[in-house]
């Protein structure tokens, strides 16, 4: 068994690492920003109701359901090419947030327009996250990959501190156009760090053996993704999740904005203390394995970060410090996501030969992310007939439920990640 070891080299030290690092940096921040300021912009700009919000967020994820399998097949087959798909959706996004700022600009953007951008951008995310998931296994070894994660989540984690607080302030002082256009600008300056990388060795070559069709062998990953015992309870969780969570955010977005009366900054504050707890468990989560055993840090992770969000539903009974256990409550739910997000994925790499990263990924992928317009559009239905409040309930009930799916599996056993093996 191969342990990582105090002697073996950092991610940091890898300068293709501290590439993708930049790159992956820039396009969440920018990301981020838009995740805060496109609803804004269809609720404040075009006075969207709560069904169109439902229908945006299905626009943007629906591209998972429709695009990720064959994407994944491509980044399989083409695998020498999976940095230049990473560069060319960065600038395609870019350019396409954009032209969706410029019309807002000059009053030409309505919702229709809004729907099919966000599904355009989507499917370029859908290659980018589908390649970069493929691809850092051949930037980083075997020894630094979960370093590699580590620092990678906790990254994304301070641009959600960065960058949902900048793009609530920036709706508020200057206008949701402003802050979209700085989530297109974070995409192209990703594409400048990512075209810097150099991955040296020799040109990776097809895979050998009979080949089926493109569909046979794309849901060939989705086949072994079901049978195989650490990725299956993974996949029911970040389904369930997923689902429920859609549901969670959107009865909370309604409620914040249309029943407290909450600010577009206060809204990114909240989100901000997401950030800042998944930071903290991402950036503390390896020193926690080695300590405690990959299986059970993932586990006890997920116990708390999925069950924070019940305590949403004291909201109403809290008047004047809705604000501050919003706050607390995205902050607690952050670190046990953040941590468990680190291992997860540093699981997935680690058990799935390199040949079939790509297409596993993308059935991964195709599930558990194409659950989120399926609970964005029950998200809509339920804060329609019953109101914000009850789409929060539901949704915090399914979030809590979704650790039952990693409790009963082998997961919580590990002790290292070289087990899953």
């Amino acid at each position: 068994m191969t342990t990582v070891t105090t002697e073996v080299a950092p991610a940091w030290s890898n300068a293709n690492f501290r590439r993708l690092w930049r790159g992956s940096a820039a396009s969440t921040l920018g990301a981020e920003i838009g995740e805060i300021a496109l609803p804004l912009l269809a609720l404040l700009t075009l006075s969207a109701t709560a069904a169109e919000v439902s229908v945006l967020r299905m626009a943007q994820f629906l591209p998972f359901l429709v695009a990720t399998l064959p994407v994944g097949l491509l980044v399989d087959r083409l695998r020498s090419a999976r940095l230049r798909m990473m560069i060319g959706a960065d600038v395609a996004r870019g350019v396409l947030l954009g032209l969706i700022a410029v019309a807002a600009w000059s009053g030409v953007a309505t919702m229709p327009v809004l729907y099919a951008v966000v599904f355009a951008v989507a499917v370029g995310t859908v290659l980018f996250q589908v390649a970069d998931f493929a691809l850092l296994p051949s930037v980083v070894t075997p020894e630094q990959l979960v370093d590699a994660n580590g620092k990678l989540s906790a990254t994304h984690s301070a641009s959600e501190i960065a960058g949902r607080g900048v793009g609530g302030l920036l709706v508020q002082a200057l206008s949701a156009p402003v802050a979209v256009l700085l989530n297109g600008l974070g995409y192209l300056v990703s594409a400048v760090s990512l075209a810097r990388i150099r991955i040296g060795g020799p040109e990776p070559t097809p895979e050998s053996g009979r080949r089926g069709s493109g569909w046979q062998e794309a849901l060939a990953g989705v086949g072994l993704t079901r049978r195989h015992r650490y990725l299956r309870p993974l996949l029911g969780e970040a389904t369930t999740f997923n689902l429920a969570n859609e549901v969670f955010l959107l009865g909370l977005l309604l409620y914040a904005v249309r029943e407290i009366g909450l600010s577009p900054a206060a809204i990114g504050a909240v989100f901000m203390a997401a950030g800042v707890g998944s930071f903290l468990g991402a950036w503390f989560g390896a020193r926690m394995t080695g300590r405690y055993g990959y299986g059970r840090v993932l586990l006890v992770s997920l116990i708390v970060g999925n069950g924070a969000p019940l305590a949403v539903l004291l909201v109403p009974y809290v008047g004047a410090w809705a604000l501050g256990l919003l706050c607390a409550v995205f902050l607690t739910m952050g670190v046990g996501i953040g941590l468990a997000n680190v291992h997860a994925v540093s699981l997935r790499q680690h058990a799935v030969p390199e040949e079939q990263r790509g297409r596993v990924n993308a059935a991964y992928r195709l599930i558990s992310w194409g659950a989120i317009p399926v609970g964005a559009a029950l998200g809509g239905f339920v804060a329609t007939v019953a109101g914000p409040f009850a789409a929060m309930a539901v949704g915090a009930t399914g979030i809590c439920l979704a650790s039952v799916w990693v409790a009963w599996s082998g997961v919580p056993r590990l002790r290292t990640i070289t087990d899953a093996r």
